[in-house]
C-alpha cells in the first residue's frame, strides 16, 4: 500500500488514536507558542545589519538610562510638597543601579553653579558694561583724590559723577535671568506652585516591556511612597506615576491587548460564518480543532525559527485562522455532498482525492505569496513572510492529517444522519446566487469582465505613476483618542515644569570628544548650505553649548574689573562696610575659564553615557515648522545626519527614530517591486504546475490577474475619492497610500487569491468540463465561506487603534473580495458562455 492508502486506513480505523497525536502536538506547540515575546521597536521592522539600526544600538547601549519615571505629588500644602520630594528622593536613590540611574528632585545644584558663575553667563555687553563703570567710577576717584579735574562738564546742569561702586550696582545687571531661573522653579525644586504640583525624575535601566523588573520596580517606588506617608504630611496630597516608562507600557499593554481582541474578534467571526454555512455543530469543532492545531503549529515554529513577533507579525493570527480554515472548507464541503449518499469512510476516501490537489496547490500559491516577502530586507516583511508561508503549509498539513480521523470520531460516537428539512436545504446555498447570474447572463459578465480588467489596468497604472507611497507617518500610528491616557496626560503637564521629555531631536555619538565641535561645525555647514525653504534643522546642541559664551575675554574683564575694587578698597576709595557688602558678589579666588568637566551633574545630564563619559552626545533638533511625521522631511532630515565626514578624515554616523523610519520608508519602496514580482512569478508557476491542461491554467491565470487589477483600481480609487478624509470603521484616513504594512497586502492577495480560480478550475475538469452551475453551487459555495472566513480574518483588523493596520486590513479585504468575484462570477460566466457555444456547434 502506498503510504497516502496507509495513511487513510490508519483514519479511518483508528481515528482516536490520531486525536490523540493532535493533542500531544498542540500541547507541545502550545508551550513554545506561549513563550512568543512581542517586541514593538519600529527597529525590529528592519534588518539588523541596517546601519541605522546598529548605529542606535549602539547609542542605546552607551546612554545612562532606558527610560524615565516621574513621581508627581499634587497638593494644596506647598511646603508638604517639598517636604515631601527631601525625604521620598534619597530613598529612591538608595535602590541601587539596577532599578535606578539617576534622581533628578530640582534645580538646586544648577541653579547654584550659574549663581556662582553668573558672571560668566551673563551677556558679554553685560559684562562690558559694568566693567567700564568700575573703571569709570575708579578713574574719577583717582582724580578726585589728586585734585584734579574730575571730567564733568560744569556748564551741564546734568552732569553727575560716575555711580558710586556698590552690590547692587554691581549685580543688578545678573541677576534678571537668575530671577527668572528661580520663578520658574521655585527653592530648586520642580514646582508648580499655582498648580499645586511637584515631580521627580527617575531615570532608570528599567525599560517597557520587560515586565519582571518593571512590575519590581513600580511595587519598590509605590512603597517608599507609602512609607513617606504623603497623607500625613497633606491629606488631600496624592501622587501619581507618570513618564515615558509608564506610557511606554501603557502603549506595549495597549498594542497587546488590541492584537488579542482583534485575534479574538476575527476568529468568532470566522467560526461565525463557518457555522451558518454548514449550520452543524459538529461541522464547527471538527473545523475549529483542526484549525488550532495548525495555527498552534505555526506560532510553535515562530517561536523555535524567530523567536518572537514584531507590530507586523502580532496580528497574524486572525489572518492566519482566516486563510488556514479554507483548506478544511473546501474537504468539508466536499466530505458532505457525498456523505448524502455514501458512507463515512467512503465519503472521507472521495473527499481527500477530490481535493488534496486543489486545496495543495493553493496552499502552495499561498505560501509563495508569503514567501515572496522573504526575499526583502525589510524583517517585518520577512518575518511575515516566514510565520505566514509556514502557516498556510502547517494549516493544509493538519487538515489532511487530522480532518479525516476527527471526523471519523465523530461518526463513531454519533453517525451523521442526512434529513430532508429546510436546515438541511439551507445548508451550502451560498453559491446559488452567483450560479444563478453566471448561468443566466454569461456573456453580458464576460464583456463586463473584460471591460472591467482594462479599466482596472488603465487605473493602477496612473496610480503608481502618481506615486502611490505614504508621506504622512500619522497614519501609521495609533488613533490618537485611544493613546491619551492618565499619565501621557500629566506627563504634558508635568512639561511645563520640567520641559519637554523625548524631544522630537536625536542624539549622536561620537567616538572622541575632539570630534563634538567639527562635527558641529560640518553639521551647521550642511544646514547653511541648504536652501532657505528646505533646511535640514534648526541647530545642533552640544556639552559646550551648557558653557559661557566668550569665556576669555570676559574672564579678562571680569578679572580686571575685581582688582580694580580691590585696588579701590585698599586705596581708600571704598570703605570697609562697602567693601565687605560687595566681597560677598565677587567671584572666590581666581576666575578660570570653564570646562565640560565644571559642570554639574545634574545640569549635563543629557550629555552624560552609562560609563560616566560626558560631552559626546550632540543633538539634532528638527527644523521649526516641519514635522517628523512628514515622510518627505523625515528623508532630508535624516540624510542631513546619517553621515558626517570630519576634516581629519574620520566619519560620524547618526541614527535614532528618524533614521530608522525613513529607512523603513525606503525599504518599502526598495522592496515592493520585488514581492510583488516574486509572488507573481511563483503563484503563476504553481498554477501551471497544478494543471495538466493549459487551458486550466491559463484560465485561473487570467482570473487571478482581474482580481488583482481590480483590487489595485479600488485602491487608486478609494485614494482620489476620499481625497481629505474618508472615516471608514471611525479611523480617521486621509487617503489610501502604500505604507510599510498595507503594501504586504498586495503580494498575500496574488497567492491568497487564486485559491478560489484554483478549485472552481479544479472541479470543473474533474466533472468533465460540464455544468458549471453545478460546480459553483457545490465548490462555489465552499470557495465563498473560504473567502468569507478570510475577508472577515481581514475585517477584524479594521477594529483596531492602529491605522496602519486598519489600512492594511481595507486593502486586502478588497483584494479578497475582488479575486473572490472574479473567481464565482466572472470566470463562471467564461466558461458557461463556451458550454454554450460548444452546445450551439453540435447541434449545428
Amino acid at each position: 500500500m502506498r503510504p497516502t492508502s496507509r495513511l487513510l486506513a490508519l483514519q479511518t480505523k483508528r481515528p482516536f488514536l490520531l486525536v490523540l497525536a493532535a493533542l500531544l502536538t498542540m500541547a507541545f506547540t502550545g508551550y513554545f507558542t506561549s513563550r512568543l515575546e512581542l517586541k514593538t521597536s519600529f527597529g525590529e521592522l528592519l534588518p539588523q545589519n541596517k546601519e541605522s539600526v546598529i548605529v542606535a544600538d549602539e547609542v542605546s547601549a552607551r546612554l545612562a538610562s532606558a527610560s524615565t519615571l516621574t513621581i508627581v505629588a499634587e497638593g494644596k500644602d506647598v511646603e508638604a510638597l517639598k517636604t515631601f520630594v527631601d525625604r521620598l528622593a534619597p530613598q529612591v536613590r538608595a535602590l541601587g543601579p539596577d532599578y535606578v540611574g539617576t534622581v533628578d528632585d530640582g534645580a538646586q545644584a544648577t541653579q547654584a553653579f550659574l549663581k556662582k558663575h553668573r558672571f560668566l553667563y551673563a551677556p558679554l555687553a553685560d559684562v562690558q558694561k559694568v566693567h567700564d563703570d568700575i573703571f569709570e567710577r575708579y578713574e574719577y576717584e583717582v582724580r578726585k583724590a589728586a585734585g584734579f579735574d574730575l571730567g564733568l562738564d560744569e556748564g551741564d546742569p546734568d552732569a553727575k559723577p560716575p555711580a558710586p561702586i556698590t552690590r547692587e550696582s554691581l549685580t543688578k545687571r545678573f541677576e534678571e535671568e537668575q530671577k527668572k531661573l528661580e520663578d520658574k522653579l521655585p527653592g530648586g525644586y520642580y514646582l508648580d506652585t499655582k498648580e499645586g504640583r511637584i515631580a521627580i525624575l527617575v531615570r532608570t535601566p528599567v525599560s517597557f516591556g520587560d515586565a519582571e523588573r518593571y512590575d519590581a520596580l513600580l511595587a519598590k517606588i509605590r512603597g517608599l511612597i507609602d512609607a513617606v506617608g504623603p497623607k500625613q504630611l497633606d491629606p488631600q496630597m496624592t501622587v501619581t506615576l507618570a513618564g515615558d516608562l509608564i506610557v511606554g507600557q501603557e502603549e506595549y499593554d495597549q498594542i497587546k491587548n488590541d492584537l488579542s481582541h482583534v485575534g479574538q474578534l476575527g476568529v468568532a467571526m470566522i467560526l461565525g460564518v463557518v457555522f451558518l454555512f454548514y449550520l452543524r455543530f459538529r461541522t464547527l469543532l471538527a473545523m475549529t480543532f483542526t484549525v488550532a492545531i495548525g495555527v498552534l503549529w505555526t506560532f510553535g515554529f515562530a517561536y523555535l525559527a524567530i523567536g518572537h513577533l514584531n507590530s507586523s507579525t502580532g496580528f497574524l493570527v486572525s489572518i492566519i485562522v482566516g486563510n488556514g480554515i479554507n483548506f478544511s472548507i473546501i474537504f468539508m464541503a466536499r466530505y458532505l455532498e457525498e456523505r448524502r449518499t455514501k458512507e463515512a469512510v467512503e465519503s472521507v476516501s472521495v473527499a481527500v482525492a477530490d481535493t488534496w490537489l486543489a486545496t495543495l496547490s493553493a496552499a502552495g500559491a499561498a505560501m509563495v505569496a508569503y514567501g515572496s516577502l522573504v526575499v526583502t530586507d525589510f524583517r517585518g516583511f520577512k518575518h511575515f513572510g516566514i510565520i505566514g508561508g509556514a502557516g498556510m503549509v502547517l494549516c493544509w498539513c493538519a487538515t489532511y492529517l487530522f480532518l479525516p480521523a476527527i471526523l471519523m470520531a465523530f461518526e463513531r460516537v454519533l453517525p451523521l444522519r442526512e434529513k430532508d428539512t429546510w436546515i438541511a436545504r439551507l445548508r451550502g446555498g451560498y453559491g446559488r446566487p452567483f450560479a444563478w447570474l453566471a448561468t443566466r447572463a454569461p456573456r453580458v459578465l464576460t464583456v463586463m469582465g473584460v471591460a472591467l480588467g482594462v479599466v482596472s489596468v488603465v487605473l493602477s497604472i496612473r496610480y503608481v505613476m502618481l506615486d502611490p507611497m505614504e508621506y504622512d507617518m500619522a497614519n501609521t500610528r495609533n488613533e490618537p483618542k485611544t493613546t491619551e491616557t492618565t499619565a501621557r496626560a500629566l506627563g504634558h503637564k508635568v512639561e511645563k515644569i520640567v520641559g519637554r521629555q523625548g524631544q522630537d531631536g536625536v542624539a549622536i555619538l561620537v567616538d572622541r570628544l575632539e570630534q563634538v565641535q567639527p562635527l558641529q561645525v560640518a553639521l551647521h555647514a550642511k544646514r547653511d548650505a541648504a536652501p532657505k525653504e528646505n533646511k535640514p534643522f534648526d541647530k545642533v546642541v552640544t556639552i559646550y553649548d551648557l558653557l559661557p559664551k566668550d569665556q576669555a575675554q570676559k574672564v579678562t574683564l571680569v578679572s580686571e574689573a575685581v582688582e580694580k575694587i580691590r585696588r579701590a578698597h585698599r586705596k581708600g576709595f571704598l570703605s570697609d562696610a562697602d567693601f565687605a557688602e560687595l566681597e560677598k558678589e565677587l567671584p572666590p579666588g581666581d576666575i578660570q575659564v570653564l570646562g565640560v568637566d565644571d559642570i554639574p551633574e545634574q545640569m549635563a545630564r543629557s550629555f552624560i553615557e552609562k560609563d560616566g563619559t560626558r560631552g559626546r552626545l550632540v543633538y539634532i533638533v528638527p527644523a521649526t515648522g516641519k514635522s517628523v511625521w512628514d515622510a518627505h522631511y523625515l528623508i532630508t532630515w535624516a540624510d542631513s545626519f546619517r553621515r558626517t565626514e570630519l576634516p581629519d578624515g574620520s566619519v560620524v554616523r547618526g541614527s535614532g527614530r528618524s533614521v530608522i523610519f525613513a529607512d523603513m520608508i525606503l525599504s518599502v519602496v526598495e522592496d515592493a517591486p520585488k514581492a510583488i514580482v516574486a509572488s507573481l512569478v511563483g503563484t503563476l508557476t504553481i498554477i501551471v504546475l497544478a494543471f495538466r491542461k493549459r487551458r486550466g491554467a491559463i484560465a485561473v491565470s487570467l482570473t487571478l490577474l482581474l482580481g488583482v487589477a481590480c483590487m489595485a483600481a479600488y485602491v487608486a480609487i478609494y485614494e482620489s475619492k476620499t481625497g481629505v478624509a474618508g472615516q471608514p470603521f471611525g479611523i480617521e484616513l486621509e487617503s489610501m497610500k502604500l505604507n510599510f504594512l498595507n503594501f504586504v497586502a498586495l503580494p498575500i492577495s496574488i497567492g491568497v487569491g487564486a485559491d478560489y480560480a484554483v478549485n472552481i478550475v479544479q472541479r470543473y475538469l474533474l466533472d468533465g468540463e460540464k455544468d458549471v452551475g453545478r460546480v459553483v453551487v457545490e465548490t462555489g459555495g465552499a470557495v465563498i465561506l473560504c473567502s468569507l472566513t478570510t475577508v472577515l480574518g481581514y475585517f477584524a483588523l479594521t477594529y483596531s487603534v492602529n491605522r496602519a493596520i486598519v489600512s492594511f486590513g481595507i486593502v486586502a479585504a478588497a483584494g479578497e473580495v475582488a479575486c473572490l468575484l472574479a473567481a464565482v462570477l466572472v470566470l463562471p460566466a467564461v466558461l458557461r458562455w463556451k458550454e454554450l457555444r460548444r452546445a450551439a456547434r453540435s447541434k449545428g
